[in-house]
C-alpha cells in the first residue's frame, strides 16, 4: 500500500463509507460516479500523500470536493446553495480566529456546520498535526511513534467536527480526513495490520434540528446562500416552526446558520464565516445583525468582494466572538478591511447609534454628518404619517420593463409574465405560452384608443427619456391607484452617474414597478411642494446620504428600495430666510425641468447651485460640504 488511491481500493474504503451513511440509490449512483473519477484523479491523490504541511500542500485543499464540484454542475450546486470555499478564504478565516498550531488547539474543539466536503475541516487538520508535531517535537511525520499516531488521530477525532444534509458531502469529507491522515495512518500500519481509520464525527444531519449540545471553541463555514424563496419548504417549515431569533421577515438561509454558529459557540469563543454582504445594511437583516449585536464582540468585517462563481455575490469575511457582557461588546473595536487598503476601527456601540447596520465604510467625518442628518430633520416618512401633510409613496404598475402579460384560462385574469415556470401564482396552474400579450406600445394601435394611456418607460434626472403607451384595461394586472399617476414626482430605482434620479410629471402617466410616485397633495407648508422636495431629492447632499447610508460597502451605487425613500431627511423650511432658501430651489428646479439639454455646463451650473442652496438649509459646514463633493466625484 503506498498511495492513498491503493488503499481506498484495497480497503473497500469508499463502499464501506457508503453502507454506513449512503440510503437512497441515486446517492449511491452518483458516489458512483466519484468512484470513476478518482482513476483519473490518481496522480492528484498521490501527490496529496506526499506533503501534510498545509502551506506547500495547499493546491490540493480539497480534493474529492474538486471530483464533486466537476461532477455536480453549478447550477445544481446553486440550488443547493452549495458554493465549496476557496484555500485562500480557509486559511484567511483560520488565521482571524486564532487557530494556529503555535496554539494550544489540541485542547479545543472546531466545528463547521455545514460543512459541505471538508474544506474547512482539512486545513484545520493540516494546522492540528503541525501542533502535535510541536508537542512531540518532531519535525517530520515519519518521526512519530506508533502511540503519537494514534493520538494525532484520536485527537482530531475529538476536536474536529462537522455536520452537513448532504449525505454524498459527508462520505466526501470522511475520504478528505483519511486522505489528510493516510501517512500518519501507514505508520500506525507498519505496527497493526488490521488498523482502521475510525468513523470521524462528520454528522449527516440537518443542522436546523440538530441535537447537538456539546459547545466549540470554534465555528468556522461558508453557510449556504438561499434566499427564503428557494429554501425547500421542508426547510421553511422547520425554520418557521423552531425557536430562531432570526426567521422573521424575508431572510435568507445564511443568517439562520449565523445564529446557529453563535449559539454552538463557548463564551470567548470565535465564529469565522464567509457570507453576502447583504448582510451589512440590507433592512430584511436587520434581525440578524442585531442578534449578532447583543451576543458578540465583532471582531473583524473584511470585505472580499466576489469570491466565488457567481459574480453576483459580493462576500464579506465575519469575525465574532461570544460574549455575555454587555458593556465588553458595546467598547470592542471592530477591525474593518476594505479592499486590500483601506482600513479603519469602529466602536461596536456605534452600530446601535446606526440603527443596527453595518455601515462598515464610514469615517468620523461620515458619522459626523450623518448624525446631523438623521437627528436634525424629520424622514419623509413622517412627513407621510403627519396631520400637516397628505403625500402618497407608491410603485408603479406590477408589470415587467417589456409589458408582457399572459392570460389565465382557470382564473380569467391576466398576470404578468413569469419570470421561470409558466405556472399562474393564484391557481398554480400551468400556463399556454400562446396567450402571451404585450401590453406595452410604442404608440397608438388603431382599435385601443380608448384603453391606452402614456407610460414612462425611462427617465433622466429631470427628464422623462421614452414615453410609450399602455393598455390599463387588463383584468388581473395590479396597476394601483390611478390617482397616483397625475402631478407627481417619479423616483429611478437605478442611479444615473451615481445620482439619484428623478423628474416631474404634471400630466398623467403610468409607469412600471421600477420607478416610485411621490405625490403631494396637501401641505401646510407652501414650501414644501413637488419642485421643492424634487430638488432635495436630485441634489448630491441625498445621494451621499443614501450610498453612506444604505450601500457604503459597495463599489457601485445600490438600488433604491421604496423604504429607503421613506427614510429621506427632508427638511421644513421654518424661518423667512429658510422659505427664501426653498423657493430659490424650486425656481432653480423649474428651469432643469424646462431645458432640453441635460449635459450642458448650463445645467451643471444650476445643479450646483442647487446642492449650494440644499446645503445652506441643511446647516451643511463647508469644510463638510467640500468632503462630500469629493467623495462623489471619485465615486463617479
Amino acid at each position: 500500500m503506498h498511495n492513498f488511491l491503493d488503499y481506498l481500493k484495497k480497503d473497500n474504503i469508499i463502499e464501506t463509507l457508503i453502507s454506513q451513511g449512503i440510503n437512497k440509490q441515486f446517492h449511491k449512483d452518483f458516489l458512483k460516479k466519484i468512484i470513476d473519477n478518482i482513476e483519473k484523479s490518481q496522480n492528484l491523490i498521490q501527490s496529496s500523500s506526499e506533503s501534510i504541511n498545509y502551506k506547500s500542500n495547499f493546491l490540493n485543499l480539497d480534493l474529492f470536493g474538486n471530483i464533486y464540484e466537476r461532477i455536480l454542475n453549478h447550477k445544481e450546486r446553486k440550488a443547493l446553495g452549495e458554493f465549496y470555499t476557496s484555500f485562500s478564504i480557509v486559511d484567511c478565516i483560520l488565521n482571524k480566529i486564532g487557530y494556529d498550531y503555535k496554539d494550544d488547539i489540541e485542547r479545543k474543539k472546531l466545528i463547521d456546520i455545514s460543512c459541505g466536503s471538508g474544506s474547512f475541516l482539512i486545513q484545520a487538520i493540516r494546522r492540528l498535526i503541525d501542533r502535535y508535531k510541536i508537542i512531540y517535537n518532531k519535525k517530520e511525520i515519519a518521526e512519530l511513534s506508533l502511540k503519537e499516531s494514534k493520538s494525532i488521530i484520536q485527537g482530531v477525532k475529538d476536536n474536529i467536527y462537522g455536520i452537513d444534509i448532504n449525505p454524498i458531502a459527508c462520505v466526501l469529507c470522511q475520504l478528505n480526513i483519511q486522505s489528510v491522515l493516510f501517512d500518519i495512518f501507514k505508520i500506525i500500519r507498519k505496527y497493526e495490520d488490521n488498523f482502521q481509520f475510525p468513523k470521524f464525527n462528520i454528522n449527516n444531519t440537518n443542522t436546523l434540528s440538530c441535537n447537538e449540545r456539546e459547545s466549540f471553541n470554534f465555528v468556522v463555514g461558508n453557510p449556504p446562500y438561499l434566499f427564503i424563496r428557494d429554501i425547500p419548504i421542508e426547510q421553511r417549515r422547520l425554520i418557521e416552526s423552531s425557536d430562531f431569533d432570526t426567521k422573521d421577515g424575508q431572510y435568507d438561509y445564511y443568517q439562520i446558520f449565523i445564529e446557529l454558529g453563535i449559539k454552538f459557540l463557548k463564551d470567548q469563543g470565535f465564529l469565522g464565516y464567509i457570507v453576502p454582504d447583504s448582510l451589512l445594511a440590507l433592512s430584511n437583516r436587520s434581525s440578524i445583525r442585531k442578534f449578532i449585536y447583543n451576543y458578540t464582540k465583532i471582531k473583524e468585517v473584511y470585505h472580499t468582494g466576489p469570491k466565488f462563481d457567481d459574480l453576483i455575490v459580493s462576500n464579506i469575511i465575519l469575525i465574532l466572538q461570544k460574549e455575555r457582557l454587555k458593556e465588553k461588546r458595546e467598547r470592542n473595536i471592530i477591525q474593518i478591511h476594505y479592499g486590500f487598503l483601506k482600513k479603519h476601527q469602529i466602536t461596536q456601540k456605534l452600530i446601535e447609534k446606526w440603527d443596527y447596520k453595518f455601515l462598515i465604510n464610514l469615517n468620523s467625518m461620515d458619522s459626523v454628518i450623518l448624525d446631523h442628518l438623521n437627528n436634525k430633520f424629520p424622514k419623509l416618512s413622517d412627513l407621510i404619517n403627519s396631520e400637516n401633510f397628505t403625500i402618497l409613496l407608491s410603485r408603479g404598475t406590477e408589470l415587467g420593463k417589456e409589458g408582457k402579460v399572459i392570460f389565465c384560462t382557470k382564473c380569467q385574469k391576466y398576470l404578468p409574465l413569469p419570470k421561470k415556470e409558466l405556472k399562474c401564482k393564484v391557481c398554480n396552474s400551468y400556463l399556454n405560452e400562446e396567450l402571451i400579450e404585450t401590453i406595452i406600445y410604442e404608440n397608438f394601435t388603431r382599435g385601443k384608443e380608448r384603453n391606452l394611456k402614456p407610460f414612462i418607460y425611462s427617465i433622466n434626472r429631470y427628464k422623462i427619456k421614452d414615453l410609450k403607451y399602455i393598455d390599463i384595461e387588463k383584468q388581473g394586472i395590479n396597476y394601483k391607484n390611478l390617482k397616483i399617476y397625475e402631478n407627481r414626482i417619479i423616483i429611478r430605482q437605478l442611479s444615473e452617474h451615481n445620482l439619484i434620479s428623478a423628474t416631474y410629471d404634471k400630466d398623467f402617466s403610468l409607469t412600471s414597478q421600477s420607478f416610485y410616485n411621490l405625490k403631494i397633495l396637501n401641505s401646510n407648508t407652501a414650501e414644501i411642494n413637488h419642485l421643492y422636495v424634487l430638488g432635495i431629492i436630485n441634489s448630491t447632499l441625498l445621494s451621499y446620504y443614501f450610498i453612506k447610508s444604505f450601500g457604503s460597502y459597495k463599489k457601485l451605487f445600490p438600488r433604491i428600495l421604496i423604504e429607503k425613500i421613506k427614510d429621506f431627511p427632508i427638511k421644513i423650511p421654518k424661518t423667512n430666510e429658510e422659505r427664501q432658501l426653498a423657493r430659490k430651489i424650486g425656481e432653480k428646479v423649474s428651469l432643469l425641468l424646462n431645458v432640453t439639454e441635460m449635459n450642458s455646463n448650463f445645467n451643471l451650473n444650476i445643479q450646483k447651485k442647487i446642492d449650494l442652496l440644499v446645503f445652506e438649509l441643511y446647516q451643511i459646514p463647508t469644510v463638510n460640504q467640500e468632503y462630500i463633493f469629493d467623495f462623489m466625484n471619485n465615486l463617479n
